[in-house]
């Protein structure tokens, strides 16, 4: 199998409207009455740059996000979309809501009443069941086959949630959750994904994930915006979320080029560029993957159209590149600082790593000495042991 695959976008791009600067300003106002929000860091890779002659490599931290016990994005959207469906049913207005508002008495009673569920690869029922305990509610979590027993054992640590590891794969989990959802007279449906029917919820998970791109224009000057971004996608939610932020907040002129990172295995949005017929497409079959967060075999319905019409190129990478990249960020150059990623947090490094040292790539994309590269750590060792395997196995 080929490390890595690099194809340019056969849609048409630039078209898509982006007006929810708005709602990226409510979503930076609800966390800046959170009182455990911190912005997490943005490592600015000077060495690694230089060495592999571009002009920067920005990677934005998510391990470090909000708590030591989650280690990855997905609270960012979790906490905001059960915030903004406990107000809804309680009567609140959402616009421009306050994390003290959700802490009354008679608003934690309508909490107390709501059950959430939710299927996962991991990380989003991590930060659903933290969410479910900050915000005084509950949460009921399926896994699909092949999650690991640590990642389940992180989620039921908040809160005792009730977690269980399917023999169904990730697609099914979800309709597995969704159906219990229904069947509850309190129960809410929280997935990090959209289909027919299914966005309002999703759109408030993906509103969520915009507080990092404040966070990084205001971490980073104008003249230092990056020129590339490199973005994994599992159902397409943080990527789409990152880009609808971007897009909104920035002037056409500053506008980077976006390429699309999938694991090799399971890449539905490589497979609906291949396909090229404007619609989504579904990887067939169970796959696997160690980047076990991207193992989503069906674009988000939300998400779709918003990557189509804006990403440049789509590539993909083998559990092998991951790992390279993995012990890239581990052992940092010089004076660089050492950056703890997971298997799926290092997807858009490890493949920006492996395209770096393949010329006709880096020059197709654009990499060259005054290119400004941004990617996202999604995760930190999330999964302790394998962690800990990777880096060591040299």
């Amino acid at each position: 199998m080929t490390e890595i695959k690099l194809i340019k976008s056969p849609f048409k791009i630039g078209n898509h409207p982006f007006n929810d600067a708005e709602i990226v300003k409510q979503v930076a106002n609800f966390y800046q009455s959170v009182p455990f929000y911190q912005p997490t860091p943005l490592i600015n890779l000077k060495q690694y740059a230089k060495k592999n002659n571009i002009g920067s490599l920005y990677v934005k931290d998510e391990s470090q996000r909000f708590s030591k016990a989650l280690k990855a994005f997905k609270a960012t959207g979790g906490l905001y979309a059960m915030a903004y469906c406990i107000a809804k049913q309680a009567g609140l207005a959402t616009k421009y809501l306050k994390y003290s508002q959700l802490m009354t008495p008679l608003i934690r009673k309508v909490a107390d009443q709501i059950t959430f569920y939710t299927a996962t690869d991991g990380n989003h029922g991590r930060g659903v069941a933290w969410a479910a305990e900050k915000l005084g509610t509950h949460a009921i979590v399926k896994m699909p086959a092949g999650s690991t027993k640590i990642r389940a054992e992180h989620i039921a640590a908040f809160n005792n949630v009730n977690v269980e590891i399917t023999d169904k794969n990730y697609d099914d989990t979800v309709q597995l959750a969704k159906q219990l959802a229904d069947k509850d007279p309190n129960g809410i449906l929280i997935q990090d994904m959209a289909w027919e029917g299914y966005t309002e919820i999703p759109q408030a998970i993906s509103a969520g994930y915009s507080i990092i791109v404040t966070e990084i224009l205001r971490q980073i000057d104008t003249d230092n915006y990056p020129t590339h971004i490199f973005l994994q996608a599992g159902v397409g939610q943080l990527s789409s979320g990152i880009i609808d932020a971007l897009y909104s907040l920035l002037p056409k002129d500053k506008r980077p080029v976006i390429t699309i990172v999938e694991p090799a295995t399971v890449a539905c949005y490589y497979l609906s560029a291949q396909v090229a017929d404007n619609n989504l497409h579904t990887v067939p079959g169970s796959p696997r993957t160690i980047m076990a967060g991207l193992n989503c075999q069906t674009p988000s319905l939300i998400s779709f159209p918003v990557i189509r019409d804006t990403a440049s190129f789509y590539g993909t990478l083998t559990d092998n590149v991951a790992r390279i990249g993995m012990r890239t960020l581990s052992t940092p150059i010089g004076t660089d600082s050492k950056i703890i990623s997971g298997e799926s947090g290092v997807a858009a490094f490890a493949y920006v790593n492996a395209v770096l040292q393949d010329q006709h790539l880096r020059k197709k994309i654009g990499l060259d000495a005054k290119a400004r590269v941004l990617v996202i750590n999604t995760e930190g060792d999330t999964d302790e042991q394998v962690y800990q395997e990777i880096i060591k196995n040299n």
